[in-house]
C-alpha cells in the first residue's frame, strides 16, 4: 500500500503542468544530465596512471590498454643473441711461416755449432741456445747436438712437417694447452719412424714454435653481434595483457611495462579531466540550444526533457562499460557490439525522429572520446544512429524494430568495410575483419532486442504506451488463429481455455503471463493438419482412430507437435512460442494408445517408449506451465462426473505424474509453485466440463509395465 501510494503520487506530480513547464526544473535537469554524463564518462577518457615502487603490492590488476613493444624483454632478447655470436677469427698463414724460420734456425745452429771441432760441448751448447726458442729445454739441446748434420736433417724435416700440419689448420689460444698432444698424434699420424730420443727433439722443438694462427677480429666480432640483435623481433606486449595481478608484487619488469604502455605516472590527469568537463558542458548546451529553440509543435516538455536525459544516461552506461571491458581485458573488438542506434531508436518513438538525430551527434562524439578519440568509431556510430532513428520513424509493432535492426546491422558492415578499405596500410587480417563485420552484424540485432525490452519500461513509468508484439499475436484475426478457429473449433476453444489456465499460474509462479497466454493459443496449430483425428474435433461418434492400427495413430497424434512446429516457423513467430508448442507434450507417454495396442499384442512386443512423444522436454517456466495446462484440461473435459475434489485430484495427480515421469527436470518450477497452481486451475476451471474418453488407470498401467 505504501508504495502504491508513492507511485501514485509521482505519477500525479510528473502529469502535473506545473512539473512540465517549470523553468527552473528545466535547468536542472541540464545541469544534472551534465553532471551525470561527465560522472559516468570521465573513468573512460582519462587514461590510468601508477606510480608503484619495486616491492609494492599491486591494489588492482593492470591489463595493457595497447599493444607496444616490451622494451626491457626486448633487450634482453638482444643481449642473448648477441652472447650466442661466437667470436670471429681470422686465419694467419704469417704464424706457420715464422714457425718453420724458427725450426731452420735452430737447426742450422745445431749444425754448425756440431761440425765446429774448435768449440767446446759448452760453447756449442750456448751457440746452440741462443739460437733456440724459449721453450726447448736443455735437455733437448744436448741431445740434438749428439746427431750427425744428416740426422740434424732428418728431423729438421720432421718437425717442420709436424708443425705444418698443425698451422694449417685452426689453431686458437685454447689449443696452445693441448700443444704437446696434439703434436705426438701428428707424429704418430705422419709414421715418421723415430726412436724414443729422436720423438723427444721433434716434439720439444715443434711445442716451443707453435703460436695461435686465429687471429681475433674485434670489428667483425661487432659487426655479427649487431646483426644478432637487429634480427631479434621484437617482444610485444598485446592489448589486455595482464601486467600485475591484484595482490601481485611490482617488479621492476612491472614497472618497465607500464612505462612502455604509457600508464605510468606520477602526475594525475587534471588537464584532460577538465577538457573533458568543458567537451561535455559544450555539447549539453548545444543541445539546450537546439531543444529550446525548436517549433512550438515539437517542444519538449520537462517529462521528455527528464526521459531525453535517461536515455544520454543509459548511453553513457553502455558506452562506459564498453570501455570498462576493453580496459579489464576484453577485445578491443567489443566496442563494434555496443548498440550504440539503440538511444537514436528509443529517442524516435518516444519523441521524434529529427530530435533523435542531433542525439546521434552527441551519442557517436561521445563514444569515440571514451575509445581514446578514434574517428573510426565516430563514424561507426553515427552511421549506425542515423539508420536506427530512421528505420523506427513508424513504429506499428515489434516486427518494426527487427527491421530496423537489420537496416542497422546492414549499414554497420558497410561502415566497417568502408573504414578498412580507407586505410592507407591495411595492417587489420582478414581475420580481423571477418570479426569486426561479425560483431557490426550483431549490432544491429542486439539494438533492436534492447530497444524492445526497454521500452516497456519507460512506457510503464512514464505513460508512454505503444503496441507490442505479444498482443498483436493474442489478436484472433491472425491468419494462423483463424485457421484454428475455422478448421479446428475444439482446438480453438480448448487453446482458449489452456490460455486461461496458464496465465492464472504464470501470475502466481512469476513467469510470463501473457507470453503463457499466447503460448497456449498457438500450442496446437498442428492439429489443423487432421483435425478430425482428435476427439475435441469430432461432431459425432465416428472416430476415426479406430479404423486405424493403435501405432498409426500415435503417429498421428503426435505429429501435431511437428506440423504446428513448421507452421509456427513459416509464420515467422517468436522462438519462445515455437519452444512452447515443441515441448508441450514433452515426452509423455500416450496411455490411451498403449493400452489400445497392448490390448491387441499377442506376441508382448509392444513397450511403452514406442508411445512416447518426441519431445523435447520443456526448459523454460512457461513451457513446462503449458505442458501442465494442457494436461489438466484434457483430463478435466475427459470426466464423466466432476466434481471440485475429484477434479484437484486429477489435477494433483497429472502434476504428480509429470514429475515422476522426469518432464519438469529441466525448468525450475519448484514444489511450491506447482502447489501454488493448483489453485489456480481449480478457479479457472468452474463450468468447463467437455465430454472426452475416459482415460485408463496409469497407475494400473504402470504396474503392468514395471511387472
Amino acid at each position: 500500500m505504501v508504495f502504491s501510494g508513492w507511485g501514485q503520487a509521482i505519477r500525479q506530480f510528473l502529469d502535473d503542468e506545473k512539473f512540465r513547464q517549470n523553468h527552473r526544473i528545466r535547468t536542472w535537469i541540464y545541469v544534472g544530465l551534465g553532471l551525470s554524463m561527465f560522472a559516468i564518462l570521465v573513468g573512460s577518457i582519462l587514461p590510468p596512471r601508477y606510480h608503484f615502487t619495486v616491492g609494492q603490492t599491486s591494489p588492482t590488476t593492470i591489463v595493457s590498454p595497447t599493444t607496444t613493444v616490451d622494451t626491457a624483454a626486448t633487450e634482453a632478447e638482444k643481449e642473448a643473441a648477441e652472447s650466442k655470436v661466437p667470436k670471429q677469427y681470422a686465419q694467419s698463414p704469417a704464424v706457420l711461416t715464422q714457425a718453420v724460420n724458427r725450426v731452420d734456425i735452430l737447426y742450422a745452429a745445431a749444425m754448425q755449432a756440431a761440425s765446429d771441432s774448435s768449440l767446446s760441448d759448452a760453447d756449442k751448447l750456448k751457440n746452440v741456445r741462443s739460437a733456440a726458442p724459449a721453450g726447448v729445454s736443455q735437455a733437448t739441446l744436448v741431445r740434438l747436438l749428439t746427431r750427425t748434420p744428416a740426422q740434424m736433417t732428418v728431423l729438421e724435416r720432421d718437425t717442420e712437417r709436424v708443425v705444418e700440419e698443425i698451422l694449417d689448420a685452426p689453431f686458437y689460444q685454447e689449443s696452445m694447452q693441448q700443444a704437446t698432444l696434439l703434436v705426438d698424434r701428428q707424429i704418430l699420424n705422419l709414421n715418421l719412424g723415430l726412436d724414443h730420443d729422436d720423438a723427444l727433439i721433434v716434439q720439444n722443438v715443434a711445442v716451443s714454435v707453435l703460436k695461435p694462427n686465429m687471429i681475433y677480429q674485434a670489428q667483425a666480432t661487432a659487426a655479427a653481434r649487431q646483426q644478432a640483435a637487429l634480427s631479434v623481433q621484437p617482444v610485444l606486449i598485446h592489448a589486455g595483457d595482464i601486467i600485475v595481478a591484484k595482490n601481485g608484487i611490482v617488479t621492476q619488469d612491472v614497472i618497465s611495462k607500464l612505462r612502455d604502455v604509457g600508464l605510468y605516472s606520477s602526475y594525475p590527469s587534471v588537464g584532460i579531466a577538465i577538457g573533458f568537463a568543458l567537451f561535455v558542458a559544450l555539447s549539453v548546451g548545444m543541445l539546450a540550444a537546439y531543444v529550446e529553440r525548436r517549433a512550438p509543435r515539437r517542444r519538449v516538455d520537462n517529462l521528455l526533457l527528464g526521459i531525453l536525459g535517461l536515455v544520454f544516461v543509459l548511453m553513457s552506461i553502455l558506452i562506459s562499460v564498453t570501455k570498462w571491458i576493453i580496459a579489464a581485458g576484453g577485445p578491443n573488438s567489443i566496442a563494434y557490439l555496443l548498440p550504440i542506434s539503440l538511444g537514436a531508436m528509443l529517442i524516435t518513438v518516444m519523441m521524434d525522429s529529427s530530435l533523435a538525430v542531433v542525439a546521434s551527434f552527441y551519442f557517436s562524439f561521445l563514444l569515440g572520446a571514451a575509445l581514446n578519440f578514434n574517428y573510426d568509431f565516430v563514424f561507426y556510430g553515427f552511421v549506425g544512429s542515423l539508420v536506427g532513428a530512421y528505420s523506427v520513424a513508424r513504429v506499428t509493432s515489434r516486427g518494426t524494430f527487427m527491421r530496423a535492426g537489420f537496416f542497422v546491422s546492414l549499414m554497420n558492415i558497410g561502415s566497417v568495410l568502408a573504414l578498412y578499405l580507407l586505410q592507407a596500410n591495411r595492417s587489420a587480417d582478414l581475420h580481423s575483419l571477418s570479426l569486426h563485420v561479425g560483431l557490426a552484424a550483431l549490432n544491429g540485432i542486439f539494438a533492436a532486442i534492447l530497444a524492445m525490452g526497454i521500452l516497456p519500461f519507460f512506457e510503464s513509468a512514464f505513460g508512454l504506451l505503444t503496441p507490442i508484439r505479444l498482443l498483436e499475436l493474442s489478436n484472433p484475426n491472425h491468419p494462423l488463429l483463424r485457421k484454428v478457429l475455422l478448421e479446428a473449433p475444439g482446438t480453438y476453444h480448448h487453446s482458449l481455455i489452456v490460455g486461461n489456465l496458464a496465465e492464472a499460474a504464470a501470475e502466481l509462479v512469476g513467469a510470463d503471463p501473457l507470453l503463457c497466454r499466447v503460448g497456449a493459443y498457438y500450442h496446437d496449430v498442428g492439429k489443423t493438419k487432421r483435425p478430425m483425428f482428435f476427439v475435441e474435433n469430432q461432431m459425432t461418434k465416428d472416430n476415426p482412430h479406430e479404423k486405424v492400427a493403435p501405432s498409426l495413430s500415435h503417429l498421428i497424434i503426435t505429429s501435431h507437435v511437428s506440423d504446428g512446429l513448421e507452421m509456427l516457423k513459416q509464420a515467422g513467430l517468436p522462438k519462445p512460442i515455437q519452444d512452447i508448442c515443441a515441448t508441450h507434450h514433452g515426452t509423455t507417454i500416450l496411455w490411451y494408445f498403449f493400452n489400445k495396442a497392448k490390448e491387441q499384442d499377442k506376441n508382448g512386443t509392444v513397450k511403452v517408449d514406442d508411445f512416447r512423444y518426441p519431445g523435447p522436454k520443456p526448459k523454460t517456466r512457461e513451457c513446462a506451465i503449458i505442458m501442465i495446462c494442457d494436461a489438466v484440461e484434457a483430463a478435466v473435459r475427459s470426466m464423466a462426473r466432476p466434481t471440485p475434489n475429484r477434479v484437484e485430484g486429477v489435477i494433483r495427480k497429472i502434476i504428480r505424474d509429470r514429475l515422476q515421469d522426469g518432464q519438469l527436470d529441466e525448468c525450475d518450477l519448484t514444489l511450491q509453485d506447482l502447489d501454488a497452481m493448483v489453485g489456480a486451475f481449480m478457479k479457472t476451471l468452474k463450468g468447463i466440463y467437455h465430454s472426452r474418453i475416459e482415460y485408463p488407470d496409469i497407475d494400473k498401467l504402470r504396474k503392468e509395465v514395471a511387472k
